[in-house]
């Protein structure tokens, strides 16, 4: 008899300890908010969401936004349980499980996405559990929109997921959605890129990835073989991270050969990051910017406007040369090529940069003594007399020929000359039969090019073809 009631003491025993250990596993919660609904009458909360874990009333529990940082922005405690319109004690793993909570200043904070968790809960879970509840909020329940106060509560990083979640799902679709349907999502992504321009502009702060060969921000381009139809380039772009992505991920990101990660900070007058993007698109020639993954890309033209110079006099047109200047920092960003596929993107590259050069513009350098209006003076153009003296910065170039530094922009002009220095607009080719061009020879000489004159003239001509085939 001693021996079966051992046996039971130990089936028994086992028992406990297996209920006991999922008691514990159950014991750490996560719930992503769906929703929430002021309850002015009562001075109440109710949070709608998807519960992992068992939770009872009474139950204490943090919440962060993810989005934001992993830190606790407060506590609370479960008032009321329901799940499917009937009050519960506990729940455990609801979909869609109705919390009623005191209303406290600190909730202000809580929005869609936030997490309510329980101590133990790792960064981790909290960061699955915000995907998923912003998947489940925004694209299976709101099918890509949000209201006007999802708008005002939205972060950057919110709308760079949801916007993510909500191309993932299209893409999904594709090959079974209909027109009408195509169109309908055309229109939400379309709106959702302005949502996320509009937290980008307003942002405290982004990360963007440099290229520590021109020391600018670093283009990304894939090459395609299209067989029969040669050769495809896509879109030079930008990489951009918001502050939570980059802090995730800063081991892999930051091991990337030839780059570096910077933080662009915003200025008082949120003019910063905007004033960060014009540079990239309207001087280095960027086409967009990459969020986080290559999942998300959005144009230039949706970010920030190109400049419109247009009620300008020509004189004061500020000089840039985007088309040109793309090609050669993304030559300049690459290793020495040595494989094949490595040589052939190098010369699609050096070829699109041979048909930009005969058509660019650029700043020559002069150092006058005399014929040039004082600074004070207001004069944007003039002539200079005849007997003027005016110093050309003149330097020992390839094969026994001299060369002169020009300059893309001012930007460049001004890393190399200071205000004592001039700039005379060089249009390409005046002074090749003389010179040949060191083109923005800044202390990132891999971000400028030497031009001699018969890789001018082979340019010259490169581009001519082209020209009389587009008109024919």
């Amino acid at each position: 008899m001693e021996i079966f009631d051992f046996l039971k003491k130990t089936k028994e025993t086992e028992e406990t300890e297996v209920t006991k250990e999922i008691e514990e596993i159950k014991s750490e919660i996560c719930l992503g908010v769906l929703d929430l609904f002021p309850m002015k009458e009562s001075n109440q909360l109710l949070i709608v969401g998807s519960l992992e874990g068992s939770l009872k009333r009474g139950d204490c529990l943090q919440f962060c936004n993810p989005d934001q940082g992993m830190a606790s922005l407060g506590t609370l405690v479960v008032k009321k349980l329901s799940s499917q319109q009937k009050d519960r004690d506990f729940l455990t793993d609801e979909p869609l499980a109705h919390l009623v909570v005191d209303m406290d200043s600190s909730l202000t904070k809580l929005k869609k996405g936030s997490v309510l968790y329980s101590s133990g809960v790792d960064e981790e879970s909290r960061l699955s559990a915000y995907t998923d509840t912003i998947y489940r909020a925004f694209v299976a329940i709101q099918k890509g929109q949000l209201t006007n106060e999802d708008y005002l509560a939205a972060s950057l990083e919110d709308s760079v997921e949801i916007m993510r979640l909500f191309l993932w799902k299209c893409r999904q679709e594709q090959e079974t959605e209909s027109e009408e349907s195509y169109q309908i999502n055309a229109r939400k992504l379309e709106r959702l890129a302005e949502i996320v321009r509009d937290k980008l502009l307003e942002a405290d702060s982004i990360y963007a990835v440099y290229s520590e060969k021109t020391g600018e921000p670093y283009l990304f381009s894939t090459t395609y073989d299209r067989g029969e139809d040669g050769y495809l380039c896509t879109d030079p772009m930008i990489m951009l991270f918001t502050p939570r992505w980059y802090h995730q991920f800063k081991e892999t990101i930051d091991s990337r050969p030839n780059s570096t990660v910077k933080l662009i900070e915003n200025t008082a007058d949120k003019k910063g990051i905007e004033n960060f993007l014009g540079t990239a698109f309207y001087l280095n020639g960027a086409l967009g910017v990459i969020f986080n993954t290559k999942e998300v890309s959005i144009s230039c033209s949706v970010l920030v406007q190109k400049p419109d110079f247009s009620g300008l006099p020509e004189t004061q047109v500020p000089l840039m040369n985007p088309e040109l200047v793309r090609w050669m920092l993304l030559m300049g960003q690459m290793d020495k090529p040595s494989k094949e596929d490595e040589k052939l993107i190098y010369s699609l590259y050096y070829k699109f940069f041979s048909i930009a050069l005969p058509k660019a513009k650029f700043l020559l350098p002069l150092d006058a003594t005399s014929g040039f209006p004082k600074k004070d003076q207001e004069i944007h153009s003039f002539v200079l007399e005849k007997d003027s003296n005016v110093n050309i910065p003149c330097r020992d170039g390839e094969n026994g020929r001299n060369s002169v530094p020009v300059f893309t922009d001012w930007k460049r002009f001004r890393m190399v000359f200071d205000e004592k220095w001039n700039g005379m607009v060089e249009k390409a080719g005046a002074m090749i039969e003389v010179f040949d061009y060191a083109i923005n020879p800044t202390e990132y000489l891999e971000a400028g090019a030497y031009v001699s004159k018969e890789s001018f003239d082979e340019m010259k001509k490169l581009t001519d073809k082209l020209e009389d085939r587009d008109e024919k």
